[in-house]
């Protein structure tokens, strides 16, 4: 795949035909206008993180009998339900009968779990809120697990919108059922416009979408949502075949750990931080200084 590589903190990533012609009209977008659709698992956390149902699957804080039910699902490679609905709908109905996990549970389940911010998220998440740009986390996770990673990173902020399967407790704090029906999964990304029909209502008026995602599908969460422009970020992660991704995505970042740095230079380009204005001002005051004799 013909690409234009850059590297930076580490970090490499494949600018498309679609990134260098469109990234150009995104530097003049007022933040006002844009609009934010990322996945969770593996896009917002880092490519080796567990993701929000492997918690469920592989801790000890989890009663053994769901366990020995629930473990085998995470074998994807083994299980033969992994590309429909029924893999969801076995894994809640699971939560469900054993009642796990127990809704107090969640922020220890949450933060003893091997979940990390990819480089850069808590970053490009603050800075999104301090720009008033909303956000909106289409996952095929746990909205119940999303919600508390942020609220432990302190990026649970006002203009960010979960839109995941949820679970549904009851008084004694065990999930009863889960929404919505049928599940959020990685291959019905698609419905994230009626899902989320609200978000989008009340961010009519934004244009303008930065898609975010670590598999190919999750560009789907845009696919029926009104805009005038779109521009996509894909995160190979460990995948060995990068093809895909460089159909699916305007740009491709390479590596579990490769860092939102795309994102984060679009974002001061559209909006420059205090620092950066600070430093041009002191250049523009030194330039003026040097010319005056």
């Amino acid at each position: 795949w013909v690409a234009t590589e850059r590297g930076r903190k580490k970090t490499a990533w494949h600018a498309m035909e679609g990134w260098i012609s469109k990234r150009p009209i995104f530097k003049f977008v007022n933040p006002e206008k844009l609009m934010l659709i990322t996945d969770f698992d593996a896009t917002i956390t880092s490519g080796d993180s567990q993701q929000c149902h492997d918690l469920f699957g592989e801790s000890k804080l989890m009663s053994q009998a769901f366990r020995s039910q629930f473990a085998p699902l995470l074998d994807w490679a083994a299980n033969p339900d992994i590309d429909g609905v029924e893999w969801w709908d076995r894994a809640h109905a699971l939560m469900v009968q054993y009642g796990m996990p127990p809704r107090q549970l969640i922020p220890r389940l949450v933060r003893e779990a091997n979940m990390i911010p990819r480089p850069g998220a808590l970053e490009m998440l603050k800075r999104c809120d301090e720009l008033g740009i909303p956000v909106l986390i289409v996952s095929a996770g746990i909205s119940d697990v999303i919600e508390e990673f942020l609220r432990q990173h302190g990026a649970l902020t006002e203009n960010v919108t979960v839109c995941s399967n949820r679970l549904n407790y009851a008084g004694d704090s065990t999930p009863k059922s889960t929404s919505p029906s049928p599940p959020i999964t990685s291959f019905t990304k698609s419905y994230a416009y009626s899902s989320a029909s609200g978000f989008f209502s009340g961010h009519a008026e934004r244009r303008y979408l930065l898609v975010l995602g670590d598999s190919v599908t999750d560009v789907d969460a845009s696919q029926n949502v009104p805009h005038d422009q779109s521009l996509s970020v894909g995160f190979l992660n460990s995948r060995p075949d990068g093809v895909p991704h460089a159909k699916a995505f305007d740009a491709v970042v390479l590596g579990n750990d490769g860092s939102l740095e795309p994102v984060a230079q679009l974002l001061d380009e559209i909006a420059p931080p205090a620092s950066i204005y600070r430093s041009l001002s002191e250049k523009a005051l030194n330039g003026f200084a040097g010319g005056a004799h």
